[in-house]
């Protein structure tokens, strides 16, 4: 699939709540749509339909599943264990299947948009989303040509294409299904080979979203904050764990106030299984930034 921006897909998701909202004033009035959405539609400017209102007067913020859609645009675009999808993904797809499938109101009955088809930037990342966390979270189901290709980077007739090829490396179909799907193992197994799948890793040292996470750190205060979230969010998985360390020896790495040692810095990153040269380099960064300060105040 061809890649699109995050912006574009936030556009896309703020124009399907202004369909939304014209078939929400059809079905409730006019006053709750402009609940829905927060702001009134003043007729007297020549606004007549939701539909046809600017799509950056929308916020965002008022509706939960826009924070899904991003993750799962990371999830989908650059796969890591920091940004996978549990079964939230599947309010994506309900989301999707309950939008408009034609817009507008008296003035323009019959209104079509984007994102009412399968190539909407919304739609291709419910998805794809849906059908990297059957491939690589729930491992298990079954996929369709359109998943396989979203999964590969390739077109749906490329994916057909693999399934006529009765060579070794070509893409078995179960048998008599309709529409065409494919079986987890042989997905899998089909997929690891194609040039154009980005797997996600599968230790967090490998996650190129953790890594620029970290890169992005600017303060002690924010180290610490990643540093809770990771152990939090996932069991030390290294050799060496973090059982020797005391509670307060822990906390002071999680506030901010740590003392800077490289051989302990060296020993949190691999307890938690992160790049130890950037982790220590960092921590050694903000460490360094954190005391300046406070020498410039006393």
């Amino acid at each position: 699939m061809a890649r699109f921006t995050m912006e574009q897909m936030l556009n896309e998701l703020r124009t399907i709540f202004l369909y939304e909202a014209d078939h929400i004033a059809m079905g409730a009035g006019e006053e709750a749509a402009e609940r829905f959405l927060g702001f009134p539609l003043r007729e007297e400017e020549g606004e007549h339909e939701f539909c046809d209102l600017d799509p950056a007067r929308v916020d965002l913020g008022r509706f939960q599943i826009s924070k899904t859609f991003e993750r799962a645009y990371g999830f989908v675009f650059e796969p890591g264990l920091t940004n996978a999808l549990d079964e939230e993904v599947q309010d994506l797809l309900v989301f999707m299947q309950g939008t408009p499938r034609v817009g507008g109101r008296a003035g323009s009955a019959g209104v079509t948009h984007s994102f009412m088809g399968p190539d909407g930037f919304c739609q291709t990342i419910a998805d794809a989303a849906y059908a990297r966390w059957k491939l690589e979270i729930v491992e298990r189901g079954e996929f369709t040509t359109r998943e396989l290709a979203l999964l590969a980077n390739m077109s749906e007739g490329a994916v057909r294409n693999a399934m006529a090829d009765k060579d070794e490396g070509g893409l078995r179909a179960i048998p008599g299904s309709k529409p065409v799907q494919v079986e987890f193992e042989e997905a899998k197994r089909w997929l690891g080979g194609r040039r154009g799948f980005k797997p996600t890793p599968l230790r967090l040292r490998d996650d190129p979203n953790l890594q620029s996470k970290l890169g992005s750190v600017q303060t002690a205060e924010e180290l610490g904050d990643l540093i809770r979230r990771i152990r939090g969010q996932f069991e030390p998985t290294a050799s060496l764990s973090l059982k020797a360390w005391s509670a307060t020896q822990i906390a002071s790495w999680e506030n901010g106030s740590f003392a800077f040692d490289a051989e302990r810095a060296a020993e949190l990153a691999t307890g938690l299984d992160v790049d130890v040269p950037l982790f220590a380099g960092k921590a050694l960064e903000v460490s360094l930034r954190r005391d300046a300060k406070l020498e410039a105040r006393s």
